[in-house]
């Protein structure tokens, strides 16, 4: 999932929709449909993958890291009931 690092997941979201765009726009007004075509389907891959990980994903991580953090003040506390008894 993280194959693009050089810029934030908002701005490939972006990118990749606007490429989206200017694909279908181009099977629009030109007769060069079969690579229109494929590069409609690889854009809309990675436009669908990257709004994907902005919705879903990275609020996902960040939650899942939240937890663990709360998991390991949970067990440290544990830990000290039970030594203090």
């Amino acid at each position: 999932m993280d194959r693009f690092l050089a810029i934030s997941p908002q701005s490939q979201c972006r990118l990749f929709s606007l490429a989206l765009a200017l694909n279908i726009l181009g099977m629009m007004l030109t007769d060069m449909w079969l690579p229109m075509v494929v590069g409609a389907l690889v854009t809309t891959y990675l436009s669908v993958d990257a709004w994907v990980r902005v919705r879903y994903v990275i609020p996902m991580k960040k939650e899942i890291r939240e937890l663990r953090h709360e998991l390991v003040a949970a067990q440290r506390l544990l830990r000290e009931e039970a030594f203090r008894d």
